[in-house]
């Protein structure tokens, strides 16, 4: 274990285990939150519920391609990473 994290879970009273795992859980939780924020706004910005409508929307014309399909590939690379994180996540249980 790292010697801040034994230090702090000492004055937690905690087990550093127990608070390794805690604050790997919290991370992940607060990045899904974060990713979750970032794709509610794209929806609302683009009135789409997907990166797959987006791209049909852009494909037909009624969203102008710059910068929509840089925000659909930020939206599909936050997707990715949020299915990352929620396998990570549940390796952690």
């Amino acid at each position: 274990m790292f010697p801040v994290l034994e230090d702090i879970a000492q004055k937690l009273n905690i087990a550093p285990d127990a608070l390794w795992q805690e604050s790997l859980s919290a991370y992940i939780v607060r990045e899904l939150r974060l990713i979750d924020l970032d794709i509610a706004d794209l929806q609302d910005r683009y009135g789409v519920a997907s990166p797959e409508e987006l791209k049909e929307r852009i494909d037909s014309g009624d969203i102008y391609s710059h910068p929509a399909w840089e925000d659909m590939i930020e939206w599909e690379n936050l997707e990715d990473y949020r299915a990352r994180l929620i396998q990570l996540q549940a390796s952690l249980t």
